[in-house]
């Protein structure tokens, strides 16, 4: 059997993968989403996951300062099969993207979808 319903002898479908990374810890490519200072956003790529649909995908915020007081880091927007985009809300860290790089902040994933 083939396709998106190919299962395992016992139910379980050989087309679901789950794939995971992070972006580069100090080097994320952060972007202001406004010239207020309220927040930043990076593009996540999943290229290398090979998903045929959009997975199911689970992101958490790192970094080593100010990240605890930002928001929306678990949060995934126009999620693809090749990648998402995540927003982090920062107006009560003041933090912008220099802020974003200096403190390390990266964000982490698992992913969850088909490959066939």
């Amino acid at each position: 059997s083939s396709g998106i319903n190919a299962e395992y002898g016992d139910g379980r479908s050989i087309c679901v993968r789950t794939c995971s990374g992070t972006t580069v810890k100090g080097a994320t490519s952060w972007v202001d989403y406004s010239t207020a200072n309220i927040g930043v956003y990076t593009d996540v790529s999943m290229e290398g996951c090979e998903f045929i649909a959009p997975p199911n995908v689970v992101t958490t915020l790192n970094g080593d300062s100010h990240h605890w007081m930002a928001t929306g880091g678990s949060s995934t927007y126009s999620v693809t099969a090749d990648g998402f985009r995540v927003y982090v809300y920062t107006k009560s860290t003041g933090a912008s993207m220099s802020i974003a790089t200096q403190k390390n902040w990266s964000i982490t994933w698992i992913a969850v979808g088909y490959a066939c």
